[in-house]
């Protein structure tokens, strides 16, 4: 019987499985009128190899697109980059369903899995740096402590110069395209801005070093696969500088005048304000 939901080739070896949340209006406290998507994807190496899961209720949906390919109990190893809830929400259903060889958090985030949930299975740490063999191809761990959680971590897949980032140069987005080359600019950049002012310009600092530490260990993706949103395929170097640019916080040529009115007056004055300010 065919799948309802199938999976998207994103690369030789790899394919998007997630789930695409059209409903979801609240995430984080914060609007998401264009709904969201929870991206795993997997990785058809020797050993195969899943990234992340979804929020509890797409289970089936992640399910369908990787039996649309593949058996899940083929899966050998889970890789975590984030515990967030919806990211793992279904991970204790789908470690015993598959009953992985291994699977993989940072050290940080094995204790977040074991928090969450009280596992019986086994998590093997991963510490910043290590590379975890799929046989005929590579995936190294970066740490990214708070961005935006303790256990936070990239995966790099060196042999396709794909960037698994998690909630790092994401966007609270769903449409029925998965690439960055499909949908239009201006969407692209607003969404990722109010996704970096929501999530993570609290720790801007520490992204700030982030691209520094991926070119000293030679990563230099192709293509950038968060965990929301589309993958970046045709122009990751957009959203690399667009994180520069948010960073910085240079202060722009800009003024926000703040009013409340009822008969009009302060809104009148505001207005004079307004004209003053376009003026100079």
């Amino acid at each position: 019987m065919s799948q309802p939901f199938k999976s998207i080739q994103i690369s030789d070896h790899v394919h998007w499985v997630g789930a695409i949340d059209w409903e979801i209006r609240n995430f984080h406290g914060y609007q998401t009128s264009r709904g969201t998507t929870y991206n795993a994807f997997l990785i058809l190496a020797d050993k195969i190899a899943l990234i992340d899961t979804v929020k509890s209720p797409y289970r089936d949906e992640m399910l369908s697109r990787i039996k649309s390919i593949i058996d899940p109990t083929k899966i050998d190893y889970i890789i975590s980059n984030h515990t967030e809830m919806d990211h793992t929400g279904c991970l204790p259903e789908i470690l015993k369903l598959i009953q992985p060889q291994k699977t993989f958090a940072s050290n940080m985030g094995e204790k977040a899995l074991f928090d969450h949930f009280q596992l019986d299975n086994e998590i093997t740490a991963v510490p910043d740096g290590e590379t975890i063999s799929l046989g005929n191809m590579n995936l190294t761990c970066v740490e990214t402590r708070m961005l935006h959680w303790p256990d936070s971590m990239f995966a790099y897949l060196a042999e396709e110069k794909l960037l698994f980032s998690q909630d790092a140069f994401g966007m609270h987005l769903a449409t029925t395209e998965r690439f960055d080359d499909q949908i239009d600019q201006p969407t692209l950049e607003i969404e990722a801005a109010k996704y970096f002012a929501n999530i993570l310009m609290p720790y801007a600092p520490l992204v700030s070093k982030i691209p520094p530490k991926l070119e000293k260990m030679g990563i230099q993706p192709a293509i950038i696969a968060p965990d929301h949103g589309p993958i970046w395929r045709k122009n990751p170097g957009l959203i690399l500088d667009l994180y520069q640019q948010w960073i910085a916080m240079k202060p722009a040529n800009k003024a926000v005048i703040v009013y409340d009115t009822m008969w009009q007056s302060t809104a009148k004055m505001a207005r004079a304000i307004a004209d003053g300010l376009a003026a100079g």
